[in-house]
């Protein structure tokens, strides 16, 4: 059996004159920069298990956090704003006498008028996708009806008179949310409605269609599924009918903001 001392000289490529000093403290180097080496690969190996385990948690909430899920409810509800809108104006009318040689006669004309309004919302939206939903709504308000009367037959003054009435405006819209789901979702919607004007205590009643399209922004404040947040919106609403002498067609813009709780 070789001695000690050659073993070494052979296994480290030594030359085999070294003294039994000079090869102890090379054997000791040796085991020591094993040992070293040891320890850094098994730091590492923690280290990159540590660090990609976390990188792929905090992606993981990232991702699942970003936006509503499928199936996930909106609802909101808060204030609106309708522009004034000018409707048909009409001429009233005399019908004169064929017989007697008589024409019609124009007595006067009114000019109608729905002054601007704020009045209330309430949203209530179902998440097809993640960017895709469906809502619907209800609008409440009470507009102030103006009809000027001039060009009186009489060379009357003009006079002025003001009612209010109440309009319901039922929607139902389709929205998308533009961009990567996040705390900030700007979003942009179409779709159509039903008018409900009610006059003197539900004794006038007149109906009609809606159709609007508009853009808006949610902004959340937090990123779990059950989050607050504000929503704003503005678009035009093309309306036909309603409390209107003619079935013409006008085009309001509206503006609107609520508080909305998405669960």
């Amino acid at each position: 059996m070789r001695p000690l001392s050659t073993l070494a000289t052979v296994q480290h490529g030594l030359p085999a004159d070294l003294s039994a000093e000079a090869l102890a403290e090379v054997e000791a180097l040796a085991k020591a920069g094993s040992t070293l080496f040891k320890t850094s690969v098994l730091g590492i190996l923690v280290a990159t298990l540590l660090f990609g385990g976390t990188s792929d948690a905090v992606a993981q909430v990232y991702v699942g956090s970003g936006g509503p899920r499928r199936g996930a409810v909106e609802i909101s509800g808060g204030g609106m704003w309708n522009a004034g809108q000018d409707l048909a104006s009409r001429d009233a009318v005399l019908t004169g006498n064929p017989g007697a040689g008589l024409g019609t006669v124009d007595l006067f004309r009114s000019e109608p008028s729905l002054d601007p309004v704020i009045g209330a919302q309430a949203l209530v939206g179902v998440y097809v996708t993640r960017a895709l939903a469906i809502e619907g709504g209800v609008q409440f308000s009470r507009p102030t009806l103006s009809v000027r009367l001039g060009d009186d037959f009489e060379d009357a003054p003009d006079v002025t008179a003001t009612t209010d009435i109440t309009q319901y405006l039922f929607t139902g819209s389709v929205l998308y949310h533009i961009g990567r789901p996040g705390r900030v979702a700007p979003f942009m919607a179409a779709g159509a409605g039903h008018l409900r004007d009610v006059h003197f205590g539900n004794e006038l009643v007149e109906t009609g269609t809606e159709y609007h399209g508009k853009l808006g922004v949610k902004i959340w404040t937090g990123e779990g599924r059950r989050r607050f947040g504000i929503r704003a919106e503005g678009g035009l609403s093309v309306r036909n009918g309603g409390f209107n002498f003619d079935e013409d067609r006008r085009v309001v813009p509206t503006a609107a903001v609520s508080l909305a709780y998405l669960f």
